[in-house]
């Protein structure tokens, strides 16, 4: 059986293909990256303010001369059994002879990158499946910058599954060892959100702001982090549940049913959703209507140029709004689009100067914080701009749309035999249709899945899931009836292949 990461980890329904047995093989694998990559270069975890613990186990493990263990941060989600699975990924890195610093309880995927970066590990690994269903489980690596593994990275991991048995010590041993040490990864990483966000400012205004973590990681940490001023805010399903309140911890529509229904009820400011993990955001209007990700993006870009007067480059995913070219365009900003996968963003925020990043999923990352998405950060940016600007979010967004179009976007998830996806994808390839509902098509893109891009900009996307039988099909245009029209339209095209 062939394992694979998708665009971001490697992701299995548990009991299948996400064991414990495979869970080892695939961190025998990371560990295998890592020793070859140290015997080859000094790594940038092993920097000085490290060493001492370092040496320390060194010596208590017997070996008083000899370099520096590698360290990793090893987190976990709300998941069924994760915290058990987080404790196999240790016992194999132990085996390996590499010490982990382990989260005390579930946490957020940024706080540990966060801990990577603060305690300057060589890498993070984190048991989570982050929005896909309760069935599913996985692993996500963190390089040492505290970003997503890199393309590199990810197929040199792949290509040493399955080639050698995984070393193991027994979780026990591993800690009387000092190989293992619980840690408490919250620390770091509130400290990171509170240098970076005005708290202050929205504290003290009068917003109502209702959190939905959808019982996972994020469970209260935003409302510990906004309460103490004139603010008001209230969370739902902060408990955590490994089954997500029986459907899969994804900030779409059609998952936020209660946080839309309470906040319209309650006549809240914003209502703002964390994924499984805590890595994306989703975000609700004061009637209730959904704030997709890329109008996060939009309100969150005019605010650092307006307000904060940075400036930088935007990137976008293929999936996202063209709003967000507009406005890059209007701003005189440079605007660069990549595959989806936010470890292609990352790459581009440590090579260049980028001042916002994000994908359609909800996963956003700012100049100046972590080169990762963080869904906590990016909901309370999005009350910052609110709290500066002394405007509620749905007028904010009016305003960017009069000066830069009103764009009406959504998907539709098709369960697809990998056989039968393949085969459509090869038919679009080759021959993409000549009209897209009744409208020609101007340009075809293909930088990930099929684009079709019609003479009003109004443009369909197929993409396979990197994680699941799926295919998605996305639609944007500039009427809402005519982005059902595409979808109708996409849908009946991958199923006549």
């Amino acid at each position: 059986m062939a394992i694979a990461f998708g665009t971001e980890g490697w992701r299995a329904v548990i009991a299948e293909e996400f064991t414990f047995e495979n869970v080892r093989l695939v961190t025998q694998a990371i560990a295998d990256h890592y020793l070859a990559d140290r015997a080859g270069t000094v790594l940038a975890g092993e920097r000085s303010e490290s060493r001492s613990w370092d040496e320390g186990v060194s010596r208590r493990a017997g070996g008083a001369t000899a370099a520096p263990r590698l360290a990793m941060a090893v987190g976990y989600d709300t998941r069924f059994l994760s915290d058990r699975f987080a404790r196999a990924v240790c016992e194999v890195l132990a085996g390996n002879g590499i010490r982990c610093v382990l989260a005390d309880r579930a946490v957020p995927t940024p706080a540990v990158s966060r801990q990577v970066v603060a305690r300057r590990l060589v890498a993070g690994v984190v048991v989570t499946a982050s929005h896909n269903p309760p069935v599913y489980n996985g692993l996500k690596v963190k390089e040492a910058f505290g970003g997503s593994a890199t393309a590199e990275t990810v197929q040199s991991i792949e290509k040493r599954i399955g080639r050698r048995p995984p070393a193991r010590m027994s979780f026990e041993r591993a800690v009387r060892q000092g190989l293992v040490q619980e840690s408490n990864f919250l620390e770091a990483f509130l400290k990171g959100i509170r240098s970076y966000v005005n708290l202050r400012a929205i504290r003290q205004s009068r917003f109502k702001v209702l959190i939905d973590p959808m019982h996972g990681a994020a469970d209260g940490l935003m409302q510990q982090l906004l309460e103490g001023g004139k603010l008001r805010v209230k969370t739902l399903h902060a408990e955590p549940d490994p089954l997500f309140g029986g459907h899969a911890p994804e900030p779409i529509p059609r998952y936020l049913t209660d946080l839309a229904r309470e906040v319209r009820q309650g006549r809240w400011d914003v209502g703002l959703a964390t994924d499984g993990d805590a890595d994306r955001i989703g975000a609700v209007m004061p009637n209730g209507a959904f704030l997709n990700p890329g109008q996060v993006l939009c309100i969150l870009l005019e605010h650092l140029i307006t307000t904060r007067k940075w400036k930088g480059a935007v990137v976008k995913t293929v999936s996202n709004t063209s709003m967000i070219d507009r406005m890059a365009q209007g701003l005189g900003l440079k605007l660069l689009e990549v595959p989806v996968g936010f470890k292609h963003i990352t790459k581009l925020m440590l090579e260049d100067e980028v001042l916002i990043g994000g994908e359609e999923s909800g996963g956003i990352g700012l100049q100046g914080y972590l080169p990762e998405r963080d869904g906590m950060l990016m909901g309370l940016m999005v009350l910052e701009a609110m709290a500066m600007q002394g405007r509620g979010v749905q007028e904010i967004l009016r305003r960017l749309e009069k000066r830069f179009g009103r764009w009406h976007y959504a998907r539709r998830d098709l369960t697809l035999s990998h056989e039968l996806a393949a085969k459509a994808f090869r038919r679009l390839a080759t021959h993409p249709p000549a009209r897209v509902a009744g409208v020609p098509v101007a340009q075809v893109k293909t930088l990930d899945g099929v684009k079709l891009i019609d003479r009003q900009d109004n443009w369909l996307l197929f993409r396979r899931s990197g994680t699941e039988p799926i295919v998605r099909v996305y639609a944007e245009a500039g009427a809402s009836k005519h982005v059902n029209r595409l979808l109708d339209f996409g849908v009946q095209l991958v199923q006549a292949s």
